[in-house]
């Protein structure tokens, strides 16, 4: 069952996704909640591409950007880019044959064309976000581009070419690029969106949502011993708070979670000699780098790195329950 318009937050978006300039294209049919942000959307995307999150990347609607914004980096008179956590689907994309275009990776740039297909509404038992059908293997990254990547499967297919060896030892030995696993797309997206509730639920506001996950997470990991109750410190929504991080600590979020570039990009500016590696977040951001955390910790198979993650969580969880934005 189809709608035309959204009315509501229980909308499901079916939507399409495909890599231009790839013949046969390259693509995934996804259903995602209407109210899932852009941000949120630009995590379905890398999971369902099979891309790594490890490069910038935008979305363009119209002639409006949404992404991270960064004032140091626009454009001469482009227009301004829009936080893309500050928008929801819906906003922005009202019908279907609405279409967006996302971009990954400003060097080798990436294009897909995002459309929506329908707008549906729920179905009991399912989980989303969900992939239901796709084709072909998305790219590796960092291989050059539309260009680079039929190069580089050329280069693998004939034993022949100048750079068949180097190729194969540069990917890991195999690639197929006529191989897609449904299955694997969804684990992915599991794995992102573990906490995501069933479509029957509601919007949950920001701070309702923070509450819930800490319940969750208190649940999987006992909190740090020697942490006392305090009185919480009330500061503004948009303050933040300090977390130190030692070095092991910021390669542990950066390499093993699946935290996007917003919350990320400060971890990767490394303290000069002599001072402290204190990152500044709101409690918005500081509770989803401890929902993913937590999600990496509970799903680690190696116990030492399971270990050192719910230390990692329980340390950011006491700094969160240090401090509160809701009005008295």
């Amino acid at each position: 069952m189809t709608t035309q318009k959204i009315g509501s937050s229980q909308e499901i978006y079916q939507i399409q996704i495909t890599l231009l300039g790839t013949s046969p294209p390259i693509w995934r049919r996804l259903l995602v909640p209407a109210e899932l942000t852009l941000g949120q959307l630009h995590d379905v995307l890398q999971a369902a591409m099979g891309w790594e999150n490890c490069h910038l990347h935008e979305f363009r609607i119209g002639r409006q950007r949404f992404g991270v914004p960064d004032p140091d980096d626009r454009p001469m008179g482009a227009p301004a880019c829009i936080h893309e956590r500050k928008v929801h689907l819906s906003d922005v994309l009202h019908e279907p044959g609405a279409k967006a275009e996302y971009t990954y990776d400003f060097g080798d740039s990436w294009e897909h064309a995002v459309i929506v297909e329908k707008i549906l509404t729920p179905e009991a038992g399912l989980i989303y976000p969900l992939c239901t059908d796709g084709k072909l293997h998305g790219p590796p990254e960092d291989c050059g581009g539309i260009g680079g990547f039929y190069n580089f499967l050329e280069a693998i297919r004939n034993p022949d070419h100048d750079e068949h060896e180097e190729m194969l030892e540069w990917i890991g030995g195999r690639f197929d690029p006529e191989s897609f696993s449904l299955a694997a797309v969804n684990q992915r997206l599991q794995q992102k969106f573990r906490s995501a509730q069933k479509t029957a639920a509601k919007r949950i506001t920001p701070k309702s949502k923070r509450a819930t996950d800490m319940d969750f997470m208190a649940r999987s990991f006992p909190p740090a011993s020697g942490i006392l109750p305090q009185a919480r410190k009330r500061i503004r929504p948009d303050e933040k708070v300090p977390l130190e991080l030692n070095d092991n600590e910021r390669e542990l979020i950066l390499k093993h979670t699946f935290a996007g570039d917003e919350l990320t990009n400060r971890l990767r500016i490394v303290p000069k000699p002599g001072e402290s590696p204190i990152y500044g977040f709101n409690l918005d951001d500081l509770d989803d780098l401890a929902g993913y955390v937590a999600a990496e910790a509970n799903h680690a198979k190696n116990k030492k790195l399971q270990k050192e993650l719910q230390r990692l969580f329980s340390r950011i969880a006491a700094v969160l329950e240090s401090y509160t934005d809701e009005a008295p």
